[in-house]
C-alpha cells in the first residue's frame, strides 16, 4: 500500500477513533448519570471521582486524536502514543476478562475496538518526513 492510500485509510480510522473516544468513552465517563451508564451494563461507583477523572483524560486524548486526524504526519507522536494507549487498554481488558470476568458487554466490545485501533495505527503509521 502506498503512502497516499495509507494516509487516506489512516484518516478514516482516526475519524472513527475521535468519535468513539469522545462520545462512547470520554464524555460518558466524564458526564453521564447512572441511568445512562446502566444502558451499557456499567455501574456507577459509590465515589465517581476516579470515573470522572478517567473521562476527562479520555476526552483529552480524543482531542489529541482530532489533531492527528487533521495532520497525521505532523502529529505522528500522537499515533505512537495511541499504539501504547490502545494496546495497554486491550491487554488490561484481556487480563481482567480471564482473571475476574467483565462487568459488561460494552467493556468487551471496547477491548476489541481498541485492539483493532492499535493494529491499524501500527499498519498505517505514516513515514517520517525529513525536515527541510
Amino acid at each position: 500500500m502506498n503512502e497516499q492510500t495509507k494516509r487516506i485509510w489512516l484518516k478514516r480510522v482516526l475519524l472513527v477513533k475521535v468519535l468513539l473516544t469522545l462520545f462512547a468513552w470520554g464524555l460518558p465517563s466524564l458526564l453521564a448519570p447512572e441511568p445512562f451508564l446502566s444502558l451499557f451494563g456499567l455501574s456507577m461507583p459509590e465515589d465517581p471521582t476516579f470515573l470522572r477523572l478517567f473521562g476527562a483524560a479520555v476526552t483529552a486524548f480524543g482531542v489529541a486524536y482530532w489533531f492527528a486526524y487533521r495532520d497525521p504526519v505532523q502529529n505522528r507522536a500522537i499515533l505512537q502514543a495511541g499504539i501504547a494507549d490502545n494496546g495497554l487498554i486491550t491487554l488490561t481488558i484481556i487480563v481482567l476478562a480471564f482473571t475476574r470476568g467483565l462487568e459488561s458487554w460494552f467493556i468487551g466490545l471496547s477491548g476489541a475496538l481498541t485492539g483493532l485501533f492499535c493494529v491499524a495505527f501500527i499498519l498505517l503509521m505514516p513515514s517520517r518526513q525529513r525536515a527541510v
